[in-house]
């Protein structure tokens, strides 16, 4: 059975280890496709190359040129296979010139609780939470969730604090497998946005995600909390992160983004 995600982005392999996907504008963000999409795209790829029972661990991916509206190719390589751990690089290509490199960490969990030591926000649950929408114009991929704002001030209210968190769910419904929550990790506007009172171009130049849990085995129903916070900016220049938390305060997933301030005009 065709992976939700694939299906709505009209991802298909080719063989074993080879994508190809024209990514629809409704998965399409400020400046192109999606990244966190096509970071997920790349671990799907990936994980054709690896032995059974393992699963994404960490993804890094470098966004090396803007994209067009041609297909994207995705080929899988296997950097090494270990008996509990396999990296693979995947290098996605538009036109025979490469667009963007990933490098994917599949692991075998052992089964062992994991011990977690940092604590969730305390935020209101997602039926207390006012439902936003990003414009479809400038957001076309924000129509593919539902989004409720639950800490931090909205984005372009030129707020003080760069941070805002929200509860997410895709629409129609998915259980956050490994997948989604690769993209929900990109699913947040930049932590700068808050402190904004109009649109800016802020785009990705690599995105790195850490899975905490076994996603696979064990996927998470319902919403979702991601936290989206811009830790430094300046000379054009500006470093994310993010948590995707459950709604028992779990920890999911964590990110981290170097992106590139192309215009901005503070609030």
């Amino acid at each position: 059975m065709t992976h939700p995600l694939l299906q709505s982005s009209g991802a298909t392999r080719v063989e074993p280890g080879q994508w190809v996907v024209t990514v629809p504008r409704s998965w399409g963000s400020w400046s192109g496709p999606l990244g966190g999409l096509l970071n997920a795209i790349a671990a799907r790829a990936a994980t054709d190359l690896t032995s059974p029972g393992t699963a994404p661990m960490a993804t890094h991916t470098q966004f090396v040129r803007k994209f067009s509206d041609a297909p994207v190719s995705f080929t899988a390589t296997v950097e090494r296979a270990g008996g509990t751990t396999q990296f693979v690089t995947v290098r996605g290509t538009q036109d025979e010139q490469t667009v963007l490199i990933t490098s994917v960490v599949c692991g075998r969990r052992a089964g062992r609780p994991v011990v977690q030591r940092v604590a969730a926000p305390v935020v209101p649950p997602p039926e207390e939470c006012q439902e936003i929408g990003f414009p479809p114009e400038l957001v076309p991929f924000g129509q593919r969730f539902e989004i409720r704002q639950a800490s931090g001030a909205y984005p372009m209210s030129g707020a003080a604090r760069a941070e805002m968190g929200a509860w997410l769910r895709l629409r129609p419904e998915v259980p956050t497998d490994a997948l989604i929550a690769i993209v929900m990790m990109d699913a947040m506007p930049p932590g700068l946005y808050p402190t904004l009172t109009e649109p800016a171009a802020i785009v990705s130049a690599e995105l790195s995600v850490h899975l905490h849990r076994d996603l696979i085995a064990y996927p998470v129903d319902g919403f979702a909390l991601a936290v989206q916070r811009t830790v430094t900016d300046g000379d054009g220049w500006c470093v994310d992160e993010a948590d995707l938390w459950d709604r028992d305060g779990g920890l999911i997933a964590q990110s981290r983004q170097q992106r590139r301030i192309l215009a901005l005009k503070p609030g």
